[in-house]
């Protein structure tokens, strides 16, 4: 056993350093095998894959290994508000306890940092928008009193307003070291930080936002690092794929528009062809939304070979190439356009993947004005392995969903993981006392009319019963609004619905209130924990197969479907397992928690692939009698 395994198992011990120094701390067998795993993929330099079940304690056992080791350490979590716990909870917890604790950073993507350089600009060209004005004026006040620049730390803008994004950056826009704000630069400074910290918390998102070249300035730091640790790592493959994707936009291509006509109003007034090319790509890109919106559908590979969509495709692409002839000769003459002009062969090189076959899924989404082009690479495994192979040093992912009926295989294979050391820890709560799965019988199929009326009229029944204290998790919208249209005639408890708030206004609502009810989809299925007496029933609506149109399931598909392999038994079932597991793990958070979990599709029971579901669950008590279930709540 080496120094670091044994330092690791003293500190998780009954007499150890967590125990001295965390009041009501309890020694956990399954807790001190996470860790001593952990130590030993340090010390070794490989690879562990660890499933760790709800109640395991699975932070402090990854980062008490990490914090010890004396080596450069990445942490990387599923969100930012995760990674702020981390950073701001967890952390100072264990830091505290030791004599000398190794330095510390927090790094986020450049969108959450503020850009004093495009403050200012938005600032002196004010838009029309009388709200929008008032944000920009509160990010200004804020702005002056603030170390970081983190967004996070301002509340008094809504999370979703336009202002934030226009007082920020992004990678085609940033001026770096010519900018004249560069000595303030507040993503700059976080980056300083993280190159100088022993630990730097991170998120899945910027780490693939380096790994797909869509960012720099962090590449500097993750090939000094020793360790990398992914928790909530079932979330890696999509983030995965969503950044290595290839996407063209109408909102792209209008940004271009605007930054144009900015440089014509001003400091380029002389160059008139600049407003001819900004008009050019402006209808262009209008022309395509059109054509593409009339002929609706997501399947790109048909709808280019469309007469209409190939000439409008053409428009744009001798558009853009105007633009371009326009803009080499003003090189030089203004520091934003000249950015517009990079931004061009980039911008022409994507289009080509959609007007020429090659290895990659397109999809089409047109939304609201916008339309959207997205080629997805059918495999990211590959440029992953490469990847591990030029960082070397340990890789940890962990997370309480990663198993499919306890098989790591369909993760390893996303991302391209071979022979990794496998753990797979369960929950040590006992599952058969403290929950209850019910599959109510008699229940429509999905897709069937009568199921929004057979949902409500089940879940009147079970937040009765519980008076309040009810999860509603949908897999769609629509079914969300429908459901929740009929119990707001027919309920008395406060009906809360993902929409009406941010998910931490919602959440706090719900457990102040006591007896609340929550409708939400899903993103209310990962990341919520609510423990106690506020929370004892949770219904599901139905299995959560994602539609074989969505853009990364569709990658994924196609890429099965060329090597000759089962698009559903790879791809659409062990997804779908894996999201329902992360949706039945909202009920019991704690080793007091009691409560009823409800599905109410009848496929769990009927269909060969129902078992596969039921055996990668916790262990619950089961029935199909809707009567015992409302009986346990009226109990509880």
């Amino acid at each position: 056993m080496s120094r670091l395994e044994k330092e690791v198992a003293l500190a998780l011990g009954s007499e150890g350093l967590l125990a001295e120094g965390l009041p009501g701390f309890r020694p956990r067998a399954v807790q001190q095998q996470l860790g001593a795993a952990a130590a030993a993929n340090i010390q070794q330099g490989g690879t562990l894959v660890a499933e760790a079940g709800t109640g395991i304690g699975k932070t402090f056992a990854y980062l008490l290994p990490a914090l010890l080791s004396g080596k450069k350490a990445l942490i990387s979590t599923g969100s930012k508000n995760l990674q702020d716990q981390l950073f701001f909870k967890d952390l100072p917890t264990l830091l505290a306890l030791m004599e000398r604790p190794p330095s510390v950073a927090l790094l986020k993507g450049r969108n959450n940092y503020l850009c004093h350089y495009h403050l200012n600009r938005r600032l002196a060209d004010l838009p029309a928008d009388p709200e929008l004005v008032d944000h920009l004026m509160r990010i200004r006040a804020w702005s002056s009193g603030s170390h970081s620049g983190d967004f996070a730390e301002l509340t008094s803008v809504p999370e979703d307003s336009l202002a934030l994004s226009m007082a920020g950056s992004r990678h085609d826009n940033c001026l770096g070291q010519r900018c004249p704000e560069f000595d303030r630069c507040c993503l700059h400074r976080a980056r300083n930080r993280a190159a100088e910290a022993d630990l730097v918390v991170i998120n899945h998102h910027l780490f693939f936002a380096d790994m797909a070249l869509k960012e720099t300035g962090f590449a500097e730091i993750l090939p000094s690092a020793d360790l990398f640790v992914f928790d909530e790592a079932h979330q890696l493959p999509d983030i995965a794929l969503g950044h290595f994707a290839e996407t063209l936009s109408t909102r792209q291509l209008n940004d271009l528009v605007r930054e144009m006509r900015r440089a014509y109003q001003g400091p380029l007034r002389d160059c008139r062809q600049l407003e001819s090319a900004a008009a050019r790509v402006q209808a262009a890109a209008a022309d395509l939304y059109e054509v593409v919106a009339q002929h609706g559908g997501r399947d790109w590979a048909a709808m280019r070979t469309l007469a209409p969509v190939a000439s409008a495709l053409a428009s744009l692409e001798e558009a853009l190439r105007f633009a371009q002839r326009v803009l080499v000769g003003q090189l030089g003459r203004d520091e934003m356009l000249d950015r517009v002009f990079e931004r061009l062969d980039p911008m022409l090189a994507r289009l080509q993947l959609f007007m020429v076959p090659g290895h990659h899924s397109l999809t089409v989404e047109c939304h609201r004005g916008q339309l959207t082009l997205r080629a997805c690479p059918l495999s990211v495994a590959e440029r992953c392995q490469a990847f591990y192979r030029r960082l070397k040093g340990s890789w940890l992912f962990t997370s309480a969903t990663l198993t499919v009926a306890g098989r790591f295989e369909h993760f390893n294979r996303q991302l391209g993981l071979t022979s990794p050391v496998e753990l797979v820890l369960d929950s040590p709560f006992d599952y058969g006392r403290q929950a209850l799965l019910c599959v109510p019988r008699g229940l429509p199929q999905p897709g069937e009319p009568q199921l929004p009326e057979a949902l409500a009229r089940i879940a009147q029944q079970l937040v009765e019963a519980a008076d309040g204290r009810t999860f509603l998790l949908f897999t769609s919208h629509s079914m969300m609004q429908a459901v929740g249209a009929l119990l707001s005639r027919r309920l008395s408890q406060p009906l809360l619905m993902q929409g009406m708030g941010s998910k931490r206004s919602l959440l706090q609502r719900f457990s102040r209130y006591g007896n609340a009810v929550l409708l939400a989809t899903a993103s209310f299925w990962e990341g919520v924990d609510v423990r106690g007496r506020a929370l004892v029933c949770v219904m599901i609506d139905k299995l959560p197969f994602v539609s074989p149109e969505d853009p990364l399931q569709k990658a994924r598909c196609d890429a099965v479907t060329l090597r000759g392999g089962d698009p559903f038994n790879e791809v659409q079932l062990p997804l779908a397992v894996i999201a329902l597991k992360q949706g039945v793990g909202r009920l019991i958070r704690g080793e007091q928690d009691r409560g009823v979990m409800v599905i109410c599709d009848p496929r769990l029971v009927h269909r060969p692939y129902g078992g596969l579901f039921l055996a990668s669950l916790p262990p619950m008590s089961r029935t199909r009698d809707l009567g015992l279930a409302l009986a346990r709540l009226r109990e509880l």
